[in-house]
């Protein structure tokens, strides 16, 4: 038995069991077979929650995980099977056309007839849906076409004028006339803007669709208002430096099921101009309205403007529903979320899976993670819990970088926080991420300067600048941040000014360092990260062998001011170094693993 058809009769079972009323629409006949559909539920309003938890009890029990839900016309949940197959269910509480009502699902539930394992709706009844769903799609699909000429065999014609008169008005005769003719004349058609303004003239003719009109209309309208909040949609940024890239259509194939090809923008290919940035907003956030995908793509020169593309990316709108796909010109491929700052590693020489299900996986599991928050998937104890404040210190070379790479990758798998927030020395005020991922070359050191009067003032005056500043953000941003369950991450932090003073342009007194100090927040904890100076100058050559003897010598010394610090080995692979920081924090006050699935496992 493959996994979808075993998937959809434990949900037929356990409607069964559950007295839950519905009816599977269309497209039934392959319904167990046909991996490319969805499959379209009648649910009753009033049942629809008891609906939902037959859902999640089939998935539990079949191995799928709800990684997409959104609210169209209808209900949409998209599961995912660990193996990598796809299913979307439908519920609809009603037929209509826009806001313009055809039919309840009462109505359908109540005339439903049993077929193989499940039930679907009576002639008449499937007959409207499927005439409706033609409106909608503006053509009679072959598949459309042969099923009405199917029903219109089971009941007498009588029956079926009656119950089009009561629906479509004076048009009933029309499409009676059309699904007569269809079996034996397979070229015929019937005029849909006929039908379109029968339905139109039926709402406004009787009281019920009246009643019915108004309806659909404030539900609409709050409906518009949640997608302008919180869009199904989302956007992935493509920036590669290889040559060649990758070649991304393999991953939009695979991820049809998702976002339908007609619901996918593009824009830009290397060889296309550019496109104004109004356009390039309004496109994205149709896109994500709609439901669909906004496809950006970068063909960067070098390695070295990965950052400045992740920058100008972190500030769109939405970030909670925006992707970014990075690959360097080794053919390393990083992935990162703009809202949590989780992030993947994809190997290039790992063959085991492919990088499309990799892609996929991270994205949904992301997905999913969202999902959770919104059922309250965590216990009130652990809601309440704050983030963790935690410093990297350590020289050039030591791996920091990498290592807080590990984190970002690591926190998101084991679901330790909501988010990672990574910052280089000191905070930003902005609301926009910045992810540890190296330039790729040598960034030149500062020349160091002779210290005179002058440059002691304007030291002490920056000095005072960046205390004034990281205080601004600590109150403004990370503090919100920490009661929001985020780890975040600082590069060397204020110890910065004691490793390496040439880097921050400090020429003032040493004293005054001590006394600014206690003035800055406080980390919860600080990991300093040792390497040999061997291993130092082998990993980077900014720093000579003096200058790195000079700071090993001042970090030995170095005060730390922190609950907590813990010194690990910079020579150790950075994914058992995270591991090793992770479980540290997670001891800090007894907090769980929340292991979220199909997060994307860091290949090293």
């Amino acid at each position: 038995m493959n996994s979808r058809k075993a998937f959809l009769l434990a949900l037929f079972r356990i409607l069964e069991e559950k007295k839950v009323p519905y009816a599977v629409v269309r497209n039934y006949d392959d319904i167990y077979s046909s991996t490319a559909s969805d499959v379209d539920v009648a649910v009753e309003p009033e049942e629809l929650d008891r609906f939902k938890q037959s859902l999640s009890e089939a998935a539990a029990a079949t191995g799928y995980v709800e990684i997409l839900r959104a609210r169209y016309v209808n209900f949409s949940y998209v599961y995912l099977h660990p193996e990598g197959g796809f299913l979307r269910i439908d519920a609809e509480t009603e037929t209509r056309w826009r806001v313009f009502p055809v039919l309840s699902a009462k109505a359908v539930v109540g005339l439903r007839r049993r077929h193989a394992e499940f039930y679907i709706p009576h002639p008449r009844h499937e007959s409207i849906i499927l005439f409706v769903a033609s409106i909608w799609r503006g053509a009679v699909s072959e598949r459309y076409r042969l099923q009405l000429a199917s029903l219109y065999t089971q009941l007498s014609d009588l029956e079926f004028r009656r119950t089009f008169r009561g629906i479509f008005g004076t048009a009933g005769d029309m499409l009676a006339d059309y699904q007569m003719r269809i079996a034996m004349d397979p070229s015929a058609t019937f005029n849909l803007k006929v039908a379109k303004r029968a339905l139109i003239a039926q709402a406004f003719r009787k009281q019920p669709n009246r009643r019915a009109l108004i309806h659909n209309l404030t539900l609409d309208t709050h409906r518009f208002i949640d997608r302008v909040r919180r869009p199904p949609g989302i956007s992935l940024v493509f920036a590669s430096s290889a040559k060649p890239a990758w070649k991304i259509d393999k991953l939009l194939d695979r991820m049809e099921f998702l976002y339908p090809a007609k619901k996918i923008r593009r824009n830009k290919s290397p060889a296309e101009p550019d496109t104004p940035s109004w356009r390039l907003w309004f496109e994205r956030f149709f896109a994500l309205f709609k439901g669909g995908l906004f496809l950006r793509f970068h063909a960067l020169r070098n390695d070295s403007e990965i950052p400045e593309i992740l920058g100008t990316h972190s500030r769109l709108l939405y970030s909670s529903r925006a992707f970014v796909c990075i690959e360097n010109s080794r053919g390393e491929m990083t992935l990162a979320h703009m809202k949590t700052g989780f992030m993947a590693q994809l190997d290039s020489t790992q063959k085991t899976v492919s990088r499309e299900d990799d892609i996929i996986r991270f994205i949904t599991g992301i997905l999913n993670r969202s999902l959770a928050r919104e059922e309250s998937h965590f216990n009130s104890a652990e809601v309440q819990r704050k983030g963790v404040f935690a410093v990297l210190l350590g020289l050039d070379g030591s791996g920091k970088t990498t290592v807080a790479r590990e984190l970002c990758c690591q926190v998101g798998e084991m679901g330790l926080f909501q988010a990672v927030r990574y910052y280089h020395w000191r905070p930003a005020l902005g609301r926009q991420a910045t992810f540890p991922i190296a330039s790729g070359t040598n960034v030149p050191r500062k020349t160091a300067l002779d210290p005179n009067p002058m440059r002691s003032a304007v030291s002490v005056l920056r000095l005072f600048k960046n205390l004034l500043l990281t205080q601004l953000a600590w109150w403004l941003r990370v503090r919100k941040l920490l009661r929001q369950r985020t780890l975040v991450l600082m590069d060397r932090y204020f110890y910065n000014y004691y490793l390496d003073p040439v880097s921050v342009r400090y020429y003032g007194p040493a004293w005054l360092l001590d006394q600014a100090h206690p003035a800055f927040p406080q980390p919860d904890m600080i990991i300093v990260l040792r390497a040999p100076a061997a291993t130092l100058l082998a990993r980077k050559q900014e720093l000579s062998e003096e200058e790195i003897h000079r700071q090993s010598a001042v970090l030995e010394q170095l005060a730390l001011r922190a609950p907590r610090s813990i010194v690990v080995d910079g020579t150790r692979p950075a994914a058992e170094v995270a591991r090793e920081i992770l479980s540290k924090i997670a001891a800090l006050d007894g907090r769980k693993n929340h292991q979220m699935p199909l997060a994307v496992s860091s290949k090293r």
